[in-house]
């Protein structure tokens, strides 16, 4: 395939890796494939900070959701999923990290992970599949065609999970009717929220140039001036969602439905989820392949208990996906860099970025 990279480095243009400089500047550097991870209604919830070789990353918990996410669990997987993009980017231009997670240490600075650059290598050719990856995944709203995805796409993409630390299950046609069952009761329950709604519309954008995080319309099929009025549309629907029998029928006759689980439920299992998360998501990209999540039955508890007995799961379902062939998408608004790069902060700012995962947690 051929590779593309950040719109910030230009359509086409591979930026150059600046492989003369220290190992600071080759971390900020990389963190440009970093910010590209998925998010939760692209709330991009990490900060980051760089010393000497050492990268630091940070929940940034100013950016949590309290209503669809309030134990940190999906901020926590985001971020699994952004330094997983960072550690994939460094193979590629030559250098092997160790990663030492955090999350759940009850530190109480909020820090999740701490990367490192390691030796000099030449990266291999799946390595290189993954990078290429990065500047074209997206989340894709919209109907798949009717292409089958491939068994041994599928069967791949359950190693990669594997490899990474969790579990990818394939959703059996024969419970395909009550998961999907499943997905039409959370997106029912959380319309049914005057709050999530509120916290929805306030993560909606409009498709005007400038906006930096959040959802635009035209990531959901909308017209520059309807995409104004969303916020408000949201804000205040009633009634039965249209989202609600979208995501039934999607689920129910999508041609692969998947679910990415984890050994235990913990911020580190979390932070595993989310970089299994992420490779999966990036080797279906590299073989043609769009993803579209069903997140509420894993963000209301009911239904997410539920649904890991449907699946028999003696683990803690993360996330519920379906995977197929879509069509061509704009890329979702990303902060650049020097709003996500933070210098040595003192104590007191540290607080005001980030919340402690012991509080977070509960």
């Amino acid at each position: 395939m051929t590779m593309r990279y950040p719109a910030e480095a230009g359509v086409g243009q591979k930026p150059a890796f600046p492989a003369w400089a220290g190992p600071s500047e080759r971390l900020r550097f990389l963190l440009r494939y970093a910010i590209l991870a998925p998010s939760r209604h692209n709330t991009q919830p990490w900060m980051f900070e760089i010393e000497g070789s050492e990268l630091r990353l940070y929940g940034d918990w100013r950016r949590a959701l309290k209503v669809a996410d309030p134990q940190g669990r999906e901020l926590v997987m985001a971020c699994g999923a952004a330094l997983y993009n960072l550690e994939v980017a460094a193979l590629h231009f030559g250098h092997a990290t160790s990663i030492e997670i955090l999350a759940g240490k009850n530190r109480r600075d909020g820090l999740l992970a701490r990367l490192a650059l390691d030796e000099r290598r030449p990266p291999t050719a799946q390595e290189d599949e993954l990078f290429g990856a990065i500047g074209v995944r997206r989340t894709n709203r919209f109907a798949f065609d009717a292409r089958d995805v491939p068994f041994g796409v599928v069967s791949g993409l359950v190693r990669e999970a594997a490899d990474q630390g969790a579990c990818l299950r394939v959703v059996d046609r024969t419970i395909r009717p009550a998961v999907s069952e499943l997905v039409a009761e959370g997106a029912r329950q959380q319309w049914a929220s005057a709050r999530f709604r509120s916290e929805l519309a306030t993560w909606s954008r409009s498709n005007q140039p400038g906006e930096m995080d959040g959802v635009p319309g035209y990531a959901h099929g909308l017209s520059d001036s309807a995409s104004v009025f969303r916020r408000v549309l949201v804000r205040f629907r009633t009634g039965m969602s249209s989202e609600e029998r979208r995501d039934r029928y999607y689920a129910l006759n999508t041609r692969a439905l998947v679910a990415l689980c984890s050994r235990q439920e913990t911020p580190a299992d979390w932070f595993v989820a989310g970089q299994a998360m992420q490779r999966v998501l990036l080797r279906a990209a590299a073989k043609g392949l769009s993803a579209s999540f069903f997140s509420q039955t894993v963000e209301v508890p009911s239904v997410r208990a539920r649904l890991r007995e449907a699946l028999g799961e003696v683990g803690w379902p993360q996330l519920l996906f379906r995977l197929g062939y879509g069509r061509p998408l704009r890329a979702t608004p990303r902060r650049p860099v020097e709003l996500v790069l933070r210098s040595m902060a003192s104590a007191a700012t540290s607080q005001a970025i980030v919340r402690p995962m012991a509080e977070a947690s509960t």
